[in-house]
């Protein structure tokens, strides 16, 4: 029973600390606003302590190649770190970094506030590592790659915020045609609790023209702990009609330890459903093979303010999944 809810996305110094950050516009244009950031397009490697208060952004890369290396990223409104690759090509690694506070103050249900982001949506394209970051504390999202980005996502911590009522926020999301390996995260407390029938991811996979972009395929989604998500993989895949399309989208959901201890996602807008699921499947020839899903959250269950189960990969709504050996 998959449930449609995904989108309700200077002074320079390295190796050193940045204070007293003076906020300086980028050219980037979100929500009618001139992004501001304490780095643009800094060379070399940023390590230290990035101090983003009162700016949208932290670091900001829209050409050339960077790295962000046993930093400490925080306090911006919209990004911590904002990698825009929709006018040139850009090769930003985030490695080993700290980046947490990212949204306003206090966090509300406005769509921003994302500690790493990736974008292409132009004639260019983005390409990163990032490894080893813990990234906490965020308004939306963890970590973000869309658009035609190519992402290697391993070995970080991701944890949100918990059960608030304010805002659907996801650990790491890839999508609109990004192409990315998402191995070995550990991703907790992406939950949602409010009304109208919104729900969270711990890896969230979507693209196709009911989303207004590519179909995103071949993501691989292997070795993560997914602890406390209303959704531990969600993936959805939706063509013109906003249902599983005909292409192959050949997304892998392998190895990966995904549990919930609490039925919370129970929505109280009108008599929508509440919904919470292990893993969500609607694409075409997505493989969910040898996952361990726990927990009273994925247990299943159907009544008129919840529906809740391990694993949510019916035929009747999503096209060939490969469902082989979960426990």
């Amino acid at each position: 029973m998959f449930r449609v809810s995904l989108l309700t996305v200077c002074v320079a110094a390295f190796g050193s600390v940045v204070s007293a950050a003076t906020c300086t516009p980028t050219g980037f244009i979100r929500d009618n606003i001139n992004m501001t950031a304490v780095l643009i397009n800094p060379s070399g490697t940023v390590s230290g302590d990035i101090d983003a208060t009162g700016c949208n952004i932290g670091i900001y890369y829209d050409h050339g190649k960077g790295q962000v290396k046993n930093a400490s990223v925080h306090d911006a409104n919209y990004f911590g770190i904002a990698v825009n690759g929709d006018l040139a090509s850009v090769s930003v690694d985030v490695i080993n970094t700290n980046v947490h506070d990212i949204g306003e103050k206090p966090f509300d249900g406005t769509q921003h506030g994302v500690g790493i982001y990736y974008r292409a949506f132009g004639v260019g394209s983005t390409s990163s590592k990032i490894t080893g970051n813990t990234v906490a504390r965020y308004q939306k999202g963890g970590i973000v790659v869309n658009g035609n980005s190519d992402s290697n996502i391993s070995d970080n911590i991701v944890t949100g915020l918990g059960r608030v009522d304010f805002i659907a926020g996801n650990g790491i999301q890839v999508g609109y045609g990004a192409s990315a390996q998402v191995m070995r995260n550990t991703v907790t407390g992406n939950a949602y609790t409010g009304a109208n029938g919104a729900s969270s991811g711990g890896i969230l996979v979507f693209g196709g023209d009911c989303y207004g972009g590519a179909f995103t395929t071949g993501t691989q989604i292997v070795g993560n702990t997914l602890v406390n998500n209303d959704v531990g993989a969600y993936l959805s895949n939706l063509d013109t009609s906003c249902l599983a399309p005909l292409t192959a989208t050949n997304i892998k959901v392998v190895n990966n330890t995904i549990t919930n201890d609490a039925l919370s996602n129970i929505s109280g807008d009108g008599g929508t459903q509440g919904y919470q699921a292990g893993v969500s499947d609607v694409g075409n020839n997505d493989k969910i093979i040898n996952n361990n899903i726990s927990g009273l959250g994925y247990s299943t269950v159907n009544t008129p303010t919840m529906y809740a189960i391990d694993i949510d990969a019916s035929t009747t709504f999503t096209n060939r999944p490969k469902v082989h050996a979960n426990k």
